[in-house]
């Protein structure tokens, strides 16, 4: 459709059609839908809106070229770590307590190792694939914090107009914490990408996160306080996953390796 397309339009192009597709989707399709539309909307933007996709260069800006494997350990350790770490805390805290894993606890494990990291590659490709290089001429700092903002934004239709996600507990504090908690997570998964010119490092801890809190909470603690124990500390995005993984963002610096995509794009953006 465009044959040039500066990266702020690209950008901005995306973003208007990803919120769009979250507000249309969210209530009438379902999360299925709402999951896969970073994809979707890469793909229409890649393929339709620029054409880039069909360019060596349009898809190695992508970051999936590179397995980034210097930097698996690293997104595991702030991933799923952080999320041991807080099912840990409210143990400590005496809000719930470990316990023998029962029921498909086996069965379970599988589907997540299956359908994880496909739904985590859908989100990933397209905020950390395709809008945060497309974002890094307001500089790293500011690209991150935009994509932040905008991840929160698409969760949010989802939230809000229906009953499947987030809906447990005081709306206000459960909101103030969920986009606090993307937010650090944004920063957490950007850095892995920039630092290692690769896009699997960000996909590998998004599945890591969501597969650890969601396993822990379901087979491995127990709590009489559900709502406390897994909105308000160490569920998604509880107090305790936000300071965690808001700490990991920080020690991962500001400054990614020599060659990555931050000190490429003014040879990529125009």
């Amino acid at each position: 459709m465009f044959r040039r397309l500066s990266d702020r339009a690209a950008a901005l192009t995306f973003i208007v059609l990803v919120l769009g597709v979250s507000l249309a989707t969210a209530r009438v399709l379902g999360g299925l839908i709402l999951a896969l539309s970073p994809l979707l909307v890469t793909l229409v933007m890649l393929l339709v809106v620029t054409r880039d996709g069909w360019t060596r260069d349009g898809r190695r800006r992508l970051g999936t070229g590179r397995l980034g494997l210097r930097d698996w350990p690293v997104a595991l350790a702030t991933t799923a770590g952080v999320s041991l770490l807080a099912a840990a805390g409210v143990v400590v805290c005496g809000s719930a307590h470990f316990v023998t894993p029962g029921g498909p606890w086996l069965k379970d494990a599988v589907a997540l190792g299956v359908t994880g990291p496909v739904l985590a590659f859908a989100e990933e490709v397209g905020w950390r694939g395709y809008l945060l290089p497309r974002l890094l001429w307001l500089g790293e700092g500011t690209a991150l914090l935009v994509s932040g903002v905008v991840w929160v934004g698409w969760h949010l239709p989802y939230i809000l107009l229906t009953p499947l996600y987030h809906h447990d507990g005081n709306r206000v504090l459960v909101l103030a914490l969920f986009a606090g908690s993307v937010l650090a997570f944004s920063a957490l998964l950007g850095r892995l990408r920039l630092r290692s010119d690769s896009l699997w490092p960000a996909v590998l801890g998004h599945f890591a996160h969501n597969a650890t809190f969601a396993w822990l909470g379901t087979y491995a603690i127990s709590t009489t306080h559900p709502v406390v124990v897994n909105e308000y500390l160490a569920g998604d995005t509880g107090l305790f996953v936000l300071l965690g993984t808001a700490f990991c963002a920080l020690l991962l610096g500001h400054q990614p390796l020599p060659g990555t995509v931050s000190s490429r794009v003014s040879r990529s953006s125009g």
